[in-house]
């Protein structure tokens, strides 16, 4: 709205002041100004009534300027860097902090390639094909850089505690872990760290360890992905017809996709399952938080983040049924958080073999003993917890894993491997592909024929005999 003030100068003559409060194109605040003279010497009721008419006029005309700003400023094509900018607030809201932290690194990495190469202030309309392979090619011909990395020699004096450096954050949590351990390797700058704060000789506790590390195909093609649907965005907006990202190439055959056939050593064998089965009944019911949470993982097939993120109330006794909600997992800009899981088929319900039916059913009662009225609290209590029944750090359950392995010279299966293990005698068991797609909770059943085709027994002597009873 549009305010006046008339006074008169020096002189006498009378003259106004003309403000509009309003906000500029990008919705900033900001006062209009403008400044009418009594030029045609007017009486002053007459000036009045003139200085109101300008004013009026005055704050339509910037009503207009503000809509023909906004206008250009919607109508523009995005540099690059701003479209990100948005991109990145969007995934933030609404994908995982992980994937969040990779795009935002993979924008990084591209926006100072472009500002080598000129285009970091164009529109991103002139971002080519060529100029896209380029910058993946620096991944694919880069040379192994060596890591300044250390080991530990000897243990610490007990006045240094691993725990009192991470709560510190001299050290990341995990990496105390790994120091705990000889031949655990961690950075330099951090060993030098330590050292500096606690007064320790660096060369009595740590030796330099060579190590050359480049760009896996992995990396690199997690870098095209996140640059291929961020240009998707700029095809959406109609600033581009084509994606250039989806023209490049990585390597040669194979395509770009990331799906690979799982491993005989990342799974158990029908053998050595039953002995890791024997282990986990060996240990003392003590431990039962143990065990339970992992015979989760090898029955349902659960991944670990889902695995986590499983309340009591998603445990449907009547039905022997697992609902699978939520995923719980860490991060080190937000912490703990939880999320809805990866895809909508991955929210699933999983049948419960007899052996884990009995041991929830134990493990329930153990919650119960602790837990006056736990059956009227079943939301508020997670599986995976510890001994004073309080949900554990996501990924404590993978080092407990660990452990149990290595003590009773077990293969070292991790928890995801665990997941491939329940999928691979699934498989073996002539379970239909479409029934195993669905308890896996991938997207689609080409996926798990893609990565777990080689566990179906027998496929091309049955197709063969499929026709020889023609004969």
């Amino acid at each position: 709205m549009a305010y006046f003030k008339i006074e008169e100068d020096r002189k006498g003559n009378l003259k106004a002041r003309i403000q509009v409060s309003g906000k500029d194109a990008k919705g900033n605040p900001k006062l209009y100004v403008k400044r009418v003279y009594n030029e045609d010497n007017l009486t002053p009721a007459k000036f009045k009534k003139y200085v109101d008419k300008i004013a009026a006029e005055f704050e339509e005309s910037i009503s207009e300027q503000i809509k023909e700003e906004q206008a250009i400023i919607h109508d523009k094509v995005l540099t690059f860097s701003e479209l990100a900018q948005e991109w990145l607030i969007a995934i933030k809201a609404n994908l995982s902090i992980s994937y969040y932290q990779r795009a935002k690194q993979t924008t990084q990495l591209f926006q100072e390639y472009l500002e080598e190469i000129g285009l970091a202030k164009k529109p991103i309309s002139e971002i080519k094909v060529r100029d896209v392979q380029l910058f993946l090619n620096r991944f694919i011909t880069a040379e192994k850089k060596e890591l300044k990395v250390v080991s530990l020699k000897k243990e610490f004096p007990k006045s240094i505690s691993f725990r009192a450096l991470a709560k510190e954050k001299v050290i990341a949590r995990c990496s105390s872990y790994v120091l705990k351990r000889k031949g655990g390797n961690i950075a330099k700058t951090t060993a030098e760290n330590i050292c500096k704060i606690h007064n320790l000789d660096f060369n009595e506790y740590f030796e330099e360890q060579p190590i050359e590390k480049g760009y896996s195909l992995e990396t690199i093609k997690g870098h095209r992905r996140a640059l291929r649907t961020l240009f998707n965005e700029a095809v959406r907006y109609e600033w581009i017809t084509v994606n250039p990202v989806c023209k490049t190439k990585i390597g040669t055959g194979g395509g770009n996709t990331c799906l690979r056939e799982i491993e005989e050593k990342e799974v158990f064998s029908f053998a050595e399952a039953k002995e890791f089965l024997k282990v986990l009944d060996k240990l003392p019911e003590d431990l039962i938080f143990k065990r339970v949470p992992i015979k989760i993982m090898f029955y349902a097939g659960v991944r670990s983040a889902e695995l986590n993120g499983l309340r009591w109330s998603d445990i449907d006794f009547e039905k022997r049924l697992i609902h699978v909600r939520r995923n719980r997992l860490a991060s080190k800009e937000v912490g703990v958080y939880e999320k809805t899981p990866k895809t909508r088929t991955s929210l699933r319900d999983i049948p419960m073999p007899d052996a884990l039916y009995d041991e929830l059913k134990n493990y329930y009662k153990w919650f119960s003993d602790a837990i006056t009225n736990f059956e009227q609290h079943l939301d508020e209590y997670y599986l995976a917890v510890n001994l004073y029944r309080s949900p554990i750090y996501p990924h404590t359950m993978s080092s407990w894993l660990k452990k149990i392995e290595r003590a009773n010279n077990l293969k070292e299966v991790s928890c995801h491997g665990l997941r491939h293990t329940y999928c691979s005698f699934l498989l073996s068991n002539n379970v239909p592909i479409q029934t195993v797609s669905k308890y896996m909770g991938h997207s689609d059943s080409t996926i798990t024929l893609k990565v777990y085709s080689h566990f179906i027994p027998d496929t091309a002597s049955r197709a063969m005999d499929a026709f020889s009873k023609l004969a």
